[in-house]
């Protein structure tokens, strides 16, 4: 049988950290280069479509682990072993260290390749494992 799904316990989840903030702010620093080129240089479809190829990855995963951690943290400030093993494998920031250039790279491959090499869905993939492996060391760590 897996891990309970998120729910009440005894871990603090805390949205007041170094950790979150960085993460927030990393999002908001790639927003604002957006926004920034966009503003600057409207007439430059080209480098806006190299903003986007560049930052496209980490903008979703920027996103996902932002919302995750926000929706666990505020479902259950105190959660089980399965929110604390969610909210630690994003902030600690391990998973997104290594999910990001993986991902980027199978991304950048596959569009230089024009699809002919097919690197994004197994790139995915190679993070999908990462992350349930982290997540597994988490949850199965003592605490």
């Amino acid at each position: 049988m897996g891990p309970a799904a998120p729910g009440p316990g005894p871990y603090a989840l805390p949205l007041a950290t170094a950790a979150f903030a960085l993460l927030a702010v990393s999002l908001v620093l790639f927003v604002v280069m957006f926004l920034v080129l966009r503003n600057y240089h409207p007439n430059r479809k080209r480098g806006l479509e190299g903003y986007l190829d560049a930052a496209g990855v980490s903008l979703l995963f920027l996103v996902f682990g932002l919302v995750l951690v926000i929706v666990v943290a505020t479902h259950d400030p105190h959660g089980n072993k399965t929110s604390f093993a969610l909210y630690a494998t994003i902030l600690n920031g391990y998973w997104l260290a290594f999910a990001i250039p993986v991902v980027t790279v199978g991304s950048s491959v596959q569009a230089r390749s024009r699809g002919a090499i097919r690197w994004l869905i197994p790139s995915m993939a190679v993070a999908g494992l990462m992350f349930g492996a982290m997540f597994a060391y988490y949850y199965l760590a003592p605490t």
